[in-house]
């Protein structure tokens, strides 16, 4: 799925922007509905990096302020289940799945990261049973 068809699904506007000065590959506006996205990004990373904002879309401006952390965890878990998905759904035997060639090629580098790749992969194989 592309990051037009994702915005389409979700309700939301998509527009660029040149982030070479700007400290974010890309973020979420909920009051105008808008994906913003670094335009030098490569496809692979504007989905990524998409995916990520669009799991802040039900977060409220005070729940950010109170639990910044909690809610850029959730928005990782909603982008790390999406690619996962993804993926899982174009293997024949989702045993071969390695979750670390996974995190590598999405930079996933915490524990955090680790866990919730874990959790969804077991999460998505209990579901096809």
């Amino acid at each position: 799925m592309t990051v037009r068809e994702l915005c389409a699904i979700e309700g939301v506007s998509l527009c660029y922007f040149d982030g070479s000065e700007w400290h974010s590959p890309g973020f979420f506006n909920p009051a105008l509905k808008v994906l913003a996205l670094d335009i030098n990004l490569s496809e692979k990373d504007q989905k990524q990096v998409a995916l990520h904002e669009l799991g802040h879309k039900d977060h409220t401006q005070t729940q950010y302020e109170l639990n910044r952390e909690l809610c850029e965890l959730q928005a990782d878990r909603n982008m790390i289940h999406h690619l996962l998905e993804e993926e899982l759904k174009t293997m024949d035997d989702v045993s071969e799945f390695n979750y670390i060639h996974f995190m590598e090629r999405y930079n996933l580098k915490t524990i955090a990261n680790e866990t919730m790749v874990k959790d969804e992969y077991k999460t998505f194989i209990k579901r096809r049973k």
